[in-house]
Order: structure tokens, then sequence, then C-alpha cells
């Protein structure tokens, strides 16, 4: 297969390369366009550049490649001459920069060596080096140190990635144990990296698991962000369950979820059926967190700094779970209006807790012996016709009932809103016909049916 044309010859490597296989030719053939003009600048001014890491890996399992990464023998301050307003200095002191590209950004990272990481998550000195081979020596795990030269069509292994991939074994580049001490957050990206998409586990190289279990407790020197970040996409990954509960089995679920230390076995199985693998991070986290009270994972949220909109999904998810529709058609229309796109989850949800027998909140399951008949109403309940909006305003509320403004009319609204939805009235002459039914006449407003679940 022909390689992507024009690009000259950079500085060669400190390491002997093999031919790169089919699928990473074909890979290297769609390369963007803005890759290869990065490459064939530092080319020529006379630097190695290579791609590296995880687009190397990705390409190699014939997946979706992501971020395309750069290593090169150049420079940052040289990278931000060489590249102008297109180069942005996003990690300088890391030897990071940013190319801008058309839509896109490519990291470009200099080759460095690194002295002591003593906060267990960045090295003290920094210094620029030439050597790939040492560059790629100091990187996490044997599937990420891989390097591809583009214009020589050259694959660089020389911590048998390759072979590690074709066994589905997770191996740290040297000793296991320094790896970890290094950089914590490795841990959290060795659970991470255990699943590709089939649900199947690879396995761990005992020595790295050893390192684990003895040096979880450093996962502490994380930012908790950082720790979410990697958590968040283990949560949407097929085999999320095995992994999370390997994590708890090894001691190292605790610094994610100090408030939730211990999760049923049984939930951790349910989240791995293919009905749960369609939810979104917020459901999936209820899910793993529905045992707990709510005020519980209201402080689990908390503690992992998660975005506002993540906070209150999850915790308006979660809580929710505890209730169940009415079996009737009118409960059900109010429950989907309510919940929205989070409404058919709900539903899946309690199914799936109603065959494993886990508590909710911490409670047992209430109702368990209506969901069939929930769901089957579900299944056959007809799109909506009213519209999610009240049919009338206060006006017209004041010149059909002779209530005055203040709560009272606010409440006789709600009132007949919700019956709107329940009865999938779309008519103002039919919603007027109820307000006429309705003894809003008498009796305390504040006992007036809202439009709320549950």
């Amino acid at each position: 297969m022909e390689l992507p044309k024009p690009l000259r010859s950079a500085k060669e490597a400190d390491l002997v390369g093999e031919p790169c296989p089919p699928n990473l030719l074909r890979w290297l053939a769609t390369l963007p366009a803005r890759v290869i003009e990065i490459l064939d600048r530092l080319a020529e001014q006379g630097h190695g550049a290579w791609l590296v890491g995880g687009c190397v890996r990705d390409a190699w399992f014939g997946d979706e490649v992501g971020d395309i990464d750069i290593c090169s023998t150049c420079p940052p301050e040289e990278m931000l001459n060489l590249f102008g307003n297109d180069a942005i200095p996003t990690g300088v002191e890391f030897g990071t920069v940013t190319i801008k590209g058309d839509g896109e950004h490519f990291e470009v990272t200099t080759l460095r060596t690194e002295s002591q990481y003593r906060d267990g998550r960045h090295p003290e000195q920094v210094e620029w080096g030439t050597s790939l081979q040492e560059d790629l020596s100091r990187r996490d795990f044997t599937i990420n140190s891989m390097a591809v030269d583009v214009a020589r069509g050259l694959l660089y292994d020389p911590f048998e990635g390759k072979a590690d991939m074709e066994a589905n074994i997770i191996r740290t580049v040297g000793n296991a144990q320094l790896r970890c001490e290094e950089d914590s957050l490795r841990i959290l990206r060795a659970y991470r990296f255990l699943e590709r998409g089939t649900g199947q586990l690879w396995r761990m190289e005992p020595a790295l698991k050893e390192a684990i279990q003895l040096h979880s407790k450093r996962l502490d020197m994380v930012a908790i962000e950082r720790r979410w970040n990697e958590v968040k996409k283990i949560l949407m990954k097929s085999g999320a369950g095995k992994i999370l509960h390997t994590m708890m089995e090894d001691g190292v679920l605790k610094y994610i979820f100090p408030h939730c230390q211990f999760i049923s076995p049984k939930i951790f199985d349910a989240m791995d059926r293919d009905a749960v693998k369609e939810l979104t991070v917020p459901q999936r986290l209820s899910l793993l967190l529905v045992e707990y009270k709510p005020k519980v994972v209201f402080e689990a949220m908390k503690f992992l700094k998660t975005s506002k909109t993540t906070m209150k999904d999850t915790c308006r998810f979660h809580e929710l779970l505890r209730h169940l529709p009415q079996p009737m058609a009118g409960e059900l229309r109010v429950f989907r209006h309510c919940l929205g796109q989070d409404a058919a989850p709900h539903l899946m949800l309690r199914t799936v807790l109603s065959t494993i027998g886990v508590t909710i909140h911490g409670m047992p399951q209430m109702n368990v012996e209506d969901i069939d008949k929930i769901t089957a109403m579900w299944d056959t309940l007809q799109p909506s016709r009213a519209p999610s909006q009240c049919l009338v305003d206060g006006h017209w509320m004041i010149s059909r009932s002779g209530v005055g403004q203040g709560i009272r009319l606010g409440r006789l609204k709600e009132w007949l809103h919700r019956i709107q939805i329940e009865k999938d009235i779309d008519d103002r002459l039919m919603l007027e016909r109820e307000l006429s039914l309705l003894p809003f006449n008498h009796g305390d407003h504040e006992h007036w049916p809202k439009l709320q679940f549950p």
C-alpha cells in the first residue's frame, strides 16, 4: 500500500524498526494532510518525528483513532517559532506544543528525559532529549510504547507491545513498582486498558497486579478530577462491571468512592448486561450506587468534583429509582413527561434490579409485582399528543375560573396542566371542560395534584 506523499524522511531513530504491518499501513494512508505537513516541516529542519502512543495502539487494532500524537527531537521553543500562529504553548514546560489544523489540533511533544516523580504524578525536572528509545522507555505500558516513522513505513516496538496486544496482556515498561510510584494515575489507566469493547477482560501481568495492590494508596496523591476522568471512561466500557469489580477486590475502588466502599457483585454483573450498555454515565453511576441513600450519593459526587450537570443528573436519576409509576396510562404519561429521556432507562433498570434482588437506597424493593404490568403498558403507550407546556395561561384561567391572581390560581393551573398530560389533551375546549369538573372552589389548594413524579 502506498504511503502518504509528499513526505521527506526525518532524522532516523536510535532504534531498529520493522516494516509496518498492513493494518498500520492502511491507517497511514488515511492520515490527515495536516499531520503530513507537520511531519514534513520537522523533517525539513533536520529533526526526527514519529507518531507515538495511543494512536499507534488503536490503529494496530483497527479501531477508530482519536488523537494523533507526535514526538520529535525538536525543542518546544523552536516548534513555537517554526509553526508561528498555528502553535499553542499548551505544555511547554513538559515539551508539548499543540499545532492547529483545519478544525483539529495535534500535540507535538519533544523527546525528553525525566528525574524522580516525588509528587506521584509529575517529574521534578524535565530535560529535552534526542533518543526515541529513552523516550519510549519512560512510558506506562508496552502497548502504549510503540512509535511509527511514517516516511519510512517503520514500526518501533522495543518493549514488545505488539506481542502483549496479541496475548491480551497489560504490562508495564520496565519495573512495575517504579512505574506505579512515578505516576499513580497509571494504576487507573491499567484498569481502563483491561477491556477493548469485547466485554472480555485482558490479563494484568502479575508484577503489575502486585505493584497496584502495594501502591494503590498513592492514588490519594492524584487530583480527584484526574481520577474521575479515568473512571468515567471505565464506566462507559462494555465490561465496566467486571473492571470495577476487579478494582474493588484489589482495594482500588475505595479511592474513587470512599463513601461507598462495598458494592454488591450482583450490581457489577448487572452493569454488563446488554440493555445497560446504552445508558449514560449518570445512569450507570446511579445503578452502581443504587444501594446507597441519596445523601450518600450526593457526597460521593461532591468528592469526585464532577461537573454540575453530571452531579445533578446522577442525583436526580438515582433518587427517582426508588419510585415506580402506577400501572395506568395516565400515570405513565405523567411519568414520561417528568422524566423525559430518563423514563425508559428508569423502567429498564427497575426491571433489571427486580431480577437481582438488591436493595434500593438501602431498603427492600417496592411494587416489584407491578413491574411486568407497568412495562407492558409502557410498551403500548402512544406518543404524546399533548404539548409539554400548558395550553392555557393565567388570563385564560382567571376568565374561566373566577379565581384571582395568586398562589391559588397558580396551583389550579398546575392541576389543570397535570390533567392535560394525564389525559393527553391537545385542545383548549377539552381542557375547559376538565376545568368545569374540578372542585376548585372548595378545599385547601396545598393538597391539589401537581404535575410531578412521584
